[in-house]
């Protein structure tokens, strides 16, 4: 009886033990992961298209002409002809200084030759008589050498004293100081009865060209050879968006002769008819240069342009649905749009969703965005 109870014992056991197995089986919880769905981007099309080429600058406004007007001689300001601000024409008298040195320096300087005039013809007269008189072996050759001295030296002052004359006419025109060139007046540092002095520090006043003006801006060397084949075709035009939001038409009139080594760009200059006045120098503007036709630029939206520790880049849609990562170049941003370079035209690139991809990644299409962006302005 004790050997057959050890057997049903043991099964007993067993039957327990198969029990509580499955029962922790069951109760376990599932650790099967769930693959988680590719990321939804939406793209669009790389377009390939000729544009015109509009570089877009930063400068300021710059007078052509400025002028600092100072005396050139030391006298008693009398007259101002001009209220600060006002606008002057060439030639227009500014100001007028005392001339009474000036004047009586003049007439010393006329006395002087008149004097000199009447000792030289007395002197002709002189050797008339002397050139007679040898003739008939009165005098000697030598006296009349002498008197034709004295006529040559004589001479010789007149010229020095007509000299001295127009020195003390120039000097009388200083005291009649006129505009060189048609401006704006500034601030004025004197009044009548100040004394102008070539030496002061501060000029009586500062002329301004305000018509026409002219724009200062850099552009990167990359489209100097662009700007220079433009050039070589006719007159570059160059716009500026006024205070008041019209855009006012010029032309480029100045390409300096070396590239800034530092920022890699190179210096310009335009020129723009101001009739109205209403460019200040000195103001902040922007222009856009007009120079040609980019011809074959590649274009996209430029979100989609994503910039890393390498440089920009995009993301491309392969066929396979896969992210394949493309390093471009960003060229300008052009009416919205990103012209890049290192892309061709038709490449089906990823426009929103792109910034958290790896290169090789899968991902799912959002078709009714693509073909959205796919059908609107490229």
């Amino acid at each position: 009886m004790l050997i057959l109870k050890r057997p049903l014992l043991l099964a007993a056991l067993l039957l327990a033990a198969g029990a509580s197995l499955a029962y922790a089986l069951r109760a376990k919880p599932s650790t099967t992961a769930v693959a988680k769905p590719p990321p939804l981007v939406s793209v669009t099309v790389a377009r390939q298209q000729d544009l015109p080429l509009e570089l877009a600058a930063q400068g300021h406004l710059v007078a052509l002409n400025q002028v600092e007007v100072r005396p050139q001689m030391t006298a008693v300001i009398v007259s101002i002809h001009f209220k600060e601000g006002d606008d002057v024409a060439a030639g227009q008298l500014l100001f007028t200084l005392d001339d009474t040195d000036a004047r009586a320096q003049l007439q010393r300087s006329e006395a002087q030759a008149a004097q000199i005039r009447a000792q030289l013809a007395d002197a002709k007269r002189d050797y008339g008589r002397s050139s007679e008189l040898v003739k008939s072996n009165f005098i000697t050759s030598s006296a009349v050498d002498t008197a034709a001295s004295k006529v040559e030296a004589l001479q010789a002052q007149l010229k020095a004293a007509q000299a001295d004359i127009d020195s003390a006419h120039v000097v009388l025109t200083h005291t009649r100081i006129m505009a060189p060139v048609a401006a704006r007046t500034g601030a004025v540092a004197v009044h009548p009865g100040s004394l102008a002095q070539t030496s002061a520090a501060a000029p009586l006043v500062t002329l301004v060209q305000f018509a026409p003006i002219g724009v200062e801006f850099n552009l990167p060397e990359q489209y100097l050879a662009a700007i220079l084949a433009a050039r070589a075709q006719g007159p570059l035009r160059v716009q500026l968006d006024s205070p008041d939001g019209t855009p006012v038409n010029g032309e480029l009139s100045f390409i300096n002769n070396v590239v800034n080594t530092d920022s890699g760009t190179i210096s310009l200059k335009a020129t723009f008819p101001n009739p109205h006045r209403n460019l200040w120098p000195g103001a902040y503007a922007r222009v856009t240069v007009l120079a040609g036709s980019d011809r074959n630029a590649v274009t996209l939206p430029p979100q989609a342009v994503l910039e890393g520790p390498d440089g920009r880049f995009v993301y491309l849609a392969s066929a396979e649905n896969k992210a394949v990562r493309q390093a471009v170049s960003l060229l300008r941003v052009q009416d919205g749009q990103a012209v890049v370079s290192g892309l061709t035209g038709g490449s089906r690139v990823v426009l929103e969703g792109g910034a958290n991809l790896r290169a090789g990644d899968a991902i799912r299409i959002d078709a009714a965005s693509s073909a959205k962006t796919a059908g609107g302005k490229p």
